[in-house]
């Protein structure tokens, strides 16, 4: 905006033959400094963009001097005091854009006082004289309309940072209510909503295995909770690595997990679960799991998914540990 608008000053300028070097220099000023900032360097654009309200506040107070003080019986200097007026409010939408309300409320202030404090001479000087700018017009429409102004940005700048701030935390505390704090997989709640989502869409292709993790109870016994706790986390980490980003897993329940594949045989999830029980037995002998899996049918709900998948864990686990009396 501040580029448009200058050169809209420099044609007007150029057009009303009301050109004069103070002036055109300024506008030049603010001219090459948006093309470098929007055009210029890769590397020195953001630099550029950082600065921007600080340079424009700069610019547009060296043009309120000199409509003051250098050029006041210039024809252009009215239109220029008038320019000023206006496009110190963007300053304003500028500071409140790019930093915290606090931060843009003290730059505000600083720029508006800034121009507040060099239009008291002028002030002084042109009491009681009718021209538009003269006597108290300036000071009062500072002082009043622009802190008005600033006191609105502040406040909708309050009210978006808290609004973020909500939705961080939202977002926190819904990544925390999906999530299992031991394995940081997603637990059983994040697998119904992905069952939900998975049957609304359809998806014929899709694999659910639900895994039993065998041994554990042995590994608490013999080496501690701790160990126990480790033989989680590899099995999560290795069934994270098995089903790679097609995939997702979960943790349902103390010793089960769940796999949601969105392709494959029914053998993809066994032979993911054999490598990693393979590799883990290197580490905890008793380590071992049984693993159903089913592919989802046309019709069927997402909680008779999940039961078909758990019945087929089940009878796996009854062929590998005919001794054991699982639920049916």
């Amino acid at each position: 905006m501040p580029l448009l608008a200058a050169l809209v000053g420099v044609g007007l300028l150029t057009g009303l033959r009301l050109t004069t070097p103070m002036y055109l220099t300024v506008l030049l000023g603010f001219v090459v400094f948006g093309l470098l900032a929007l055009f210029g360097p890769a590397r020195l654009r953001p630099v550029m963009l950082a600065c921007a309200p600080q340079t424009y506040a700069l610019l547009l107070l060296l043009t309120w001097v000199s409509a003051l003080y250098l050029l006041p019986l210039h024809p252009a200097s009215p239109m220029a005091l008038l320019a000023c007026v206006l496009h110190v409010t963007t300053l304003y939408v500028f500071f409140f854009a790019q930093r915290s309300p606090r931060s843009a409320a003290r730059h505000a202030g600083a720029t508006l006082a800034a121009f507040a404090v060099m239009a008291l001479p002028h002030t002084w000087q042109s009491f009681g004289q009718n021209g538009a700018f003269d006597g108290l017009t300036l000071p009062v429409t500072l002082l009043f309309a622009h802190t008005a102004l600033i006191l609105v940005l502040w406040s909708f700048s309050q009210a978006r940072d808290q609004l973020v701030q909500e939705r961080v935390e939202s977002r926190a505390m819904r990544e925390l209510a999906h999530r299992d704090p031991l394995t940081e997989l997603h637990n059983r709640r994040a697998l119904e909503q992905d069952l939900l989502r998975t049957v609304q869409e359809e998806c014929q292709e899709c694999l659910l295995a639900v895994v039993d993790v065998d041994g554990l109870k042995q590994v608490n016994d013999h080496l501690g909770h701790a160990a126990g706790d480790d033989l989680l986390c590899r099995f999560a980490r290795g069934f994270v690595r098995g089903v790679g980003p097609q995939g997702k897993v979960y943790r349902i329940s103390g010793d089960e997990f769940a796999l949601l594949l969105q392709g494959g045989t029914l053998e993809t999830p066994q032979r993911v679960v054999e490598q990693v029980t393979r590799e883990l037995r290197e580490v905890y002998a008793a380590a071992g799991a049984s693993v159903g899996t089913a592919r989802w049918r046309p019709g069927e709900t997402a909680s008779a998914w999940l039961s078909r998948a758990d019945r087929a864990m089940y009878r796996h686990k009854r062929r590998t540990h005919p001794g054991e009396h699982p639920p049916p």
